[in-house]
């Protein structure tokens, strides 16, 4: 867009106040932070990552990490925002019919974490709650949001908020022993199989009989 000026030979003048930065890679580049960044609060927590840091693993200018993040707080704080698409998937998962949901939250949750972008998102996140309260207090929050909420609004129970905490757990066990530690049978077996025997559990914790 003009800003109104011409040049010598009458032709506009260039906007000057355009932001900087590159524009057609923005959101490449901005992801390439971002992904640095995760991997970066995960292994390091907070006080060990600094945006120049980030900026060398990313292979960009730091210049650019304090363009689109400002600060490490900012970055931080988009490094813990979900992909798109991953929390309309979680609730299109709790909406399901009753007596598929537990199979249906148990695919999607094994399709997200073999899907290289939300994994890491995933991973990053779990790892960095344990040793940061910041990201701690966002998993809580976004773990109620996005996880508890999409749930129990789908169940009838008085205790929903119990049932859904209990799937969480166990969802959550899922990710440490077959994603991130990688051990025990669970994380040699095929998708099918994952689906095959936690659903069940995951449906008892939903519409089941709890305790003896």
């Amino acid at each position: 867009m003009s800003t109104g000026k011409s040049t010598a030979d009458g032709r506009p003048s260039r906007n000057r106040t355009a932001p900087r930065g590159p524009r057609d890679d923005r959101g490449v580049i901005a992801e390439r932070i971002l992904v640095a960044a995760r991997a970066s609060f995960a292994k390091l927590g907070y006080a060990g990552t600094t945006l120049r840091g980030v900026a060398r693993q990313a292979d960009v200018d730091p210049a650019l990490v304090n363009y689109y993040f400002k600060t490490k707080t900012g970055l931080l704080e988009a490094a813990l925002v979900p992909p798109d698409g991953w929390t309309a998937s979680l609730a299109e998962a709790a909406a399901s019919p009753v007596k598929e949901r537990g199979a249906a939250l148990v695919r999607t949750f094994v399709g997200a974490w073999e899907d290289p972008a939300t994994a890491e998102f995933l991973r990053s996140v779990i790892l960095t709650a344990a040793h940061e309260p910041v990201a701690l207090q966002h998993l809580v929050t976004n773990f109620a949001q996005y996880v508890l909420q999409a749930v129990s609004s789908h169940l009838d129970d008085a205790d929903r908020f119990t049932r859904a905490s209990l799937m969480s757990s166990q969802m959550v066990g899922l990710a440490m022993t077959r994603y991130v530690w990688k051990v025990g049978a669970i994380a040699q077996m095929s998708s099918e199989d994952v689906v095959r025997y936690i659903a069940p559990t995951i449906q008892r914790y939903l519409n089941g009989k709890l305790g003896s």
